[in-house]
């Protein structure tokens, strides 16, 4: 399998399996599936709302000895409602909580649009509305602090 080396010095996988649009019910049999095939990458985010389907198909593919944790290439998303600065922590750990990981590989802004923040016992993944149905409310959040809020997360080796 072909890798690209990154800035940092890691190198990523050039193939990858996306988890958008993967049912709960079947995700974490095709993350097995998908890793004892040879697939190294898998790209996911918590709006894609499978990660803790992504995390048992992961953790029975390492139990099996298919792979260890530093075989795999794990990238996920910052969702747009946690694009404060004290927001950005919690939302990691809460996706590294749910793929039962302790770092990601790579940690994206899925899209550089902040919206109001809902707490995750209010409703995860939020989506794009503050209310199920109901309008998209914009957050004043500086680019800038979510950029900081992200580097933080990399100086801690998460």
């Amino acid at each position: 399998m072909s890798h690209i080396a990154l800035n940092s010095g890691h190198k990523m996988p050039t193939v990858g399996m996306g988890l958008w649009k993967i049912p709960k019910s079947v995700c974490a049999d095709q993350v097995y599936e998908a890793i004892k095939q040879g697939y190294r990458l898998l790209d996911g985010a918590c709006d894609y709302a499978n990660e803790k389907e992504t995390g048992q198909g992961i953790r029975r593919a390492i139990s099996e000895g298919l792979v260890t944790r530093e075989d795999l290439f794990i990238t996920s998303k910052l969702w747009c409602t946690y694009h404060a600065k004290e927001h950005v922590k919690p939302a990691l750990q809460k996706t590294l909580d749910d793929l039962q990981l302790e770092y990601l590989d790579l940690y994206l802004v899925h899209f550089p649009i902040a919206l109001k923040f809902v707490p995750f016992e209010e409703r995860y993944p939020p989506e794009w509305s503050h209310q199920p149905g109901g309008p998209v409310i914009p957050a004043n959040v500086p680019f800038r602090d979510t950029w900081e809020g992200m580097e933080a997360l990399a100086d801690d080796g998460l």
